[in-house]
């Protein structure tokens, strides 16, 4: 018997809090409920922010129009670069070939100017320079003929022979 009449009670207490509640939200939903200085602050609200929505459209379509205009000058651009790049191959191509012809005329050129330097004008070396008269003593203690000396040191057989002779002098 307790037991049911602090259930009835607790179901009384219920039944007040529920109805107190639904009608607290009907005053909400009625707009004449609302304060005046709130409702003058949601409107404020709301009026600004549309205008922030209507400059935040319009600045994304000011934005994806410069992105088009961007990306076709790009799209340009890559193109005059590839066009560029077809012209250089094609330009590489005709210089290898020109090479490839003219590959045997000038190897055989060096080597005829490398033949020239290193035994028809042997006294482009300077004598008188001290890695020059090293190289000569050094091949002469090797036991090279004077002749052999002379075209690697690139002197004449007489410097060859001047820088020997002075050496046995002073190391005596």
């Amino acid at each position: 018997m307790l037991l049911q009449v602090v259930l009835e009670t607790a179901l009384v207490l219920l039944l007040v809090v529920w109805l107190w509640r639904s009608r607290k939200k009907s005053e909400l939903a009625n707009p004449a409920a609302i304060p005046d200085n709130l409702r003058a602050s949601i409107e404020r609200f709301l009026e600004e922010s549309e205008k922030i929505a209507e400059t935040f459209q319009i600045t994304l379509k000011d934005q994806k129009d410069l992105t088009s205009s961007l990306i076709l000058k790009l799209e340009g651009r890559l193109a005059d670069y590839k066009e560029l790049l077809a012209v250089t191959e094609a330009a590489i191509r005709e210089a290898e070939n020109r090479l490839l012809k003219v590959g045997g005329e000038v190897n055989q050129a060096q080597i005829r100017a490398q033949y020239q330097a290193q035994y028809l004008e042997p006294s482009k070396a300077n004598p008188a320079a001290p890695e020059v008269r090293a190289m000569v003593l050094q091949l002469a203690k090797k036991g090279l003929s004077v002749e052999d000396i002379a075209v690697k040191a690139r002197l004449h057989r007489g410097e060859v022979e001047l820088i020997i002779d002075l050496e046995h002098q002073f190391s005596l």
